[in-house]
């Protein structure tokens, strides 16, 4: 039997939920024992007690957290480290405004940081391509796209009856609404041409500052299913940056896996999700956004049929078996 220590996010967290906490029930049947510590809050004696007890574990799994060097060089001396990371974290964040300090995503010091931790791992898990390419820069050996999973074994249709309404929609946290800006344009238009056509937001807060009309959806793991299983169409604007090019692509995941089309920035992992033209669109400018929504309004037909090989292109390539698969492999050197 493997034994692995994560030391991850807090468990409200996405990240933690969709690259951890899945994968939690399943790994005993790959040979795998997995004690999970929320790492996050802890004092610098509690992280040197964990990093002392490292020589107990196989594997010691870091999700994220930038530990400092001299915590790394202990866990290291007595264990292998797994680096898990699913942000561009040495890229200044799309939208921050003032000055960057030292815990900010992009600061000198958070960048060594992250820098040395990727030299000095035994496995690196990038989760996505762009993340994959930097951190080869350090460890080219060791470094394996590990996409962020999401279960596709989900319920895809319900009774709903909207009279015929189309809902487009968005799933995020609040910081990440900004992106909303870069389509307003274009939703503006469609919603008046439309009379139809709705949008749904669901988030933390309702959006600000637009002019597209959002109907606001609170967010809450009970009301997540509900809300994807809803809307008729998926999007995922990015601005075309450091940090969104490290974007892992998972609001495209969640919509995928309830058969629904996409229409997303053409940016980053969002160009390995989508198959244009196939399974959704992808857009650059304000026009494309337009049109692509245009096509996928006007045809329940296409919006079934990209649905449908939304959802098998997920099954196939992100679903939580297939990438957990993967990862067990990586641990044990053993193929499942």
């Amino acid at each position: 039997m493997i034994r692995v220590l994560c030391l991850h996010l807090p468990e409200q967290q996405a990240s933690y939920r969709y690259r951890v906490e899945q994968f939690q029930p399943y790994w005993e049947q790959y040979g795998i024992e997995m004690s999970c510590v929320c790492i996050v809050g802890k004092n610098y004696y509690e992280k040197l007690i964990l990093a002392l007890k490292s020589r107990h574990y196989d594997y010691v799994w870091l999700q994220k957290k930038p530990l400092s060097p001299f915590i790394i060089n202990l866990i290291t001396s007595r264990s292998r480290l797994v680096y898990d990371y699913d942000d561009a974290l040495y890229a200044r964040q799309s939208g921050r405004t003032g000055r960057v300090t030292s815990t900010h995503a992009g600061s000198p010091h958070l960048v060594s940081r992250i820098n040395y931790i990727l030299s000095q791992s035994s496995l690196v898990f990038a989760g996505s391509e762009t993340l994959y390419h930097y951190a080869a820069r350090f460890n080219p050996d060791r470094v394996h796209l590990v996409p962020t999973a999401y279960c596709g074994s989900v319920e895809l249709f319900t009774d709903m009856d909207r009279s015929g309404e189309v809902t487009v929609g968005w799933i995020g946290g609040n910081h990440n609404m900004v992106y909303l800006r870069l389509v307003d344009e274009a939703t503006s238009f469609l919603q008046q041409r439309y009379p139809f056509l709705r949008f749904s937001i669901m988030s933390g807060r309702p959006p600000e500052g637009l002019r597209t009309v959002w109907d606001f959806v609170p967010w809450s793991l009970e009301a997540e299913q509900p809300w994807l299983r809803s809307i008729d169409i998926g999007i995922m604007p990015l601005d075309d940056d450091e940090w969104c090019r490290g974007k892992c692509a998972f609001k495209l995941l969640q919509y995928m896996a309830y058969g629904k089309p996409v229409v997303a920035s053409s940016v980053g992992e969002n160009c390995r999700a989508v198959i244009h033209g196939r399974s959704g669109y992808l857009a650059s400018t304000s026009g494309e956004w337009m049109d692509y929504l245009a096509l996928l309004l006007d045809d329940g037909d296409r919006r079934a049929l990209f649905g449908a090989e939304g959802r098998r292109l997920l099954l196939a390539n992100y679903d939580r078996e297939v990438v957990q698969k993967s990862i067990a492999g990586l641990l044990t050197g053993c193929s499942f």
